[in-house]
């Protein structure tokens, strides 16, 4: 009689089950680190896209603003005439005046009147934001709130300065008695927390 031969299959020792298994964790441990990474950095790309659009945009509102000025004096809300462009060192208390007001043409009018393509704008810094103000009338003969738009945020410092062909840069704009007088052009500085200082020397007027 013949004996049938001795089956050589057998199950995974309890070592073997525990040794596999570390060894996934240590893999899954990897992978997941890996793919934390790249999340990360997948988030500190966009938040810097984010940065830097925001910062070109607002720059690009202030030029497009800039290059449109007009030469056009308003009326407080005491009749007194006021530049047609004014420029100061910034005043960030609540009641401080903007650094920049100026008029701006070329705007797009709806409608068959004979209303003028005109806006009073202004900046200033407010809070840790840069803020651009539209007023609803270029003379004022009552008190009126702007309408206010936060281009940027995280600003701790805005400054200006003011081009005149003949004399240099200027801190402080309109010159004595030159109500319609408007500069060269502006340059604007821009410190933002955490990531230091960015300037443009943008052209006034078309």
């Amino acid at each position: 009689m013949t004996r049938p031969a001795a089956s050589t299959s057998r199950g995974f020792t309890l070592l073997e089950v525990l040794v596999a298994i570390a060894v996934f964790a240590v893999f899954s441990a990897l992978a997941y680190g890996s793919l934390s990474r790249l999340l990360d950095s997948r988030e500190r790309i966009e938040a810097e896209r984010a940065f830097w659009r925001e910062l070109a945009l607002a720059f690009a509102q202030i030029e497009d603003d800039l290059g449109a000025a007009r030469p056009r004096t308003v009326r407080d809300i005491y009749g007194n005439p006021q530049p047609a462009f004014r420029g100061q060192p910034t005043d960030s208390r609540v009641l401080g005046e903007p650094a920049l007001t100026f008029t701006r043409g070329g705007l797009f009018v709806l409608g068959e009147g004979a209303r003028p393509d005109l806006a009073r704008v202004g900046y200033r810094l407010r809070e840790g934001a840069l803020q651009r103000l539209t007023w609803p009338a270029l003379d004022q003969p009552t008190r009126s709130e702007p309408q206010i738009a936060a281009l940027l945020e995280n600003v701790t410092e805005l400054r200006v300065r003011f081009y005149v062909p003949a004399g240099g840069w200027v801190d402080a704009w309109p010159p004595v008695g030159q109500l319609t007088a408007l500069p060269a052009a502006v340059e604007v500085d821009l410190t933002l927390e955490g990531r230091g200082s960015f300037q443009r020397i943008l052209p006034v007027g078309g």
